[in-house]
């Protein structure tokens, strides 16, 4: 992958924040620092950067994308009420473990759906 500056910024954007941000706070961040920078270059750089793996892009309930930088191996809690999307640190199968019961790991995603702590808070209210 060819270098540019604007993906460079884009993917400092992503890989330092933990919420999980939608290309349009991307977007609103980036231009912040490079005022001329377009939401469709933001676009383009979002789908390169997934296609290389260099960052995790999460669908929520109402089909909006949203983006992480943390490429480790977690799953992700998505509130189904308020949207907020959580990370999950749990250890699982490894692609290779998975290939020894003889199966081809292509690709891996976990997300569960409920609803979050301040959400399950007020409904008690």
């Amino acid at each position: 992958m060819r270098y540019s500056r604007q993906r460079e910024l884009i993917t400092e954007i992503i890989k330092g924040r933990s919420d999980h941000p939608t290309a349009d706070m991307i977007y609103s961040s980036a231009r912040e620092f490079e005022p001329n920078i377009s939401l469709g270059t933001v676009y383009r750089n979002l789908k390169l950067l997934t296609d290389e793996r260099e960052i995790i892009t999460l669908e929520t309930e109402d089909k909006r994308l949203h983006y992480d930088g943390d490429t480790s191996r977690h799953s992700h809690f998505i509130c189904s009420k308020c949207g907020k999307i959580i990370d999950l640190f749990k250890p699982t199968k490894t692609p290779d473990e998975i290939e020894e019961l003889g199966l081809k790991v292509i690709g891996e995603k976990c997300v569960y759906y409920g609803q979050c702590m301040d959400c399950c808070n007020d409904i008690a209210e």
